[in-house]
């Protein structure tokens, strides 16, 4: 795992300790919906540099197959999709977690305002 997966996985353990410190009852579904914004899992994960290089590819594969030739191998435009194929497969694991996280704190709530016996006198 690199070190950006362990990074993740720590700030994870953070996300799910610190309400649960503070003593507040937060939203656990709020987490996710937070990490699930396209701003936030997508910042610092496709740079402008990336756009750059996708289409710097596609001007050579056209100007190549113009002139009936293979387009030219995208070496380093390659190396960009892996980086961030990776890096999207660990936000995609953390975001997996958290949503788990919030399913069990909404089924433990659930259980427990299920087991607790009604208040006599109401229905």
């Amino acid at each position: 795992m690199t070190t950006r997966g362990w990074i993740a996985i720590a700030l994870f353990g953070v996300a799910c300790a610190a309400p649960a410190q503070a003593g507040e009852k937060a939203d656990p579904f709020a987490q996710v919906e937070a990490l699930l914004n396209p701003g936030v899992l997508l910042q610092g994960v496709v740079r402008e540099e990336d756009v750059s290089l996708l289409f710097a590819h596609l001007r050579a594969a056209l100007l190549a197959a113009r002139e009936g030739r293979e387009a030219p191998a995208p070496e380093e435009l390659n190396r960009r999709m892996e980086a961030i194929a990776a890096e999207m497969k660990t936000r995609g694991t953390l975001a997996g977690l958290l949503l788990l996280t919030a399913f069990e704190a909404a089924a433990r709530q659930a259980l427990r305002e299920g087991l607790t016996p009604p208040v006599p006198g109401t229905r």
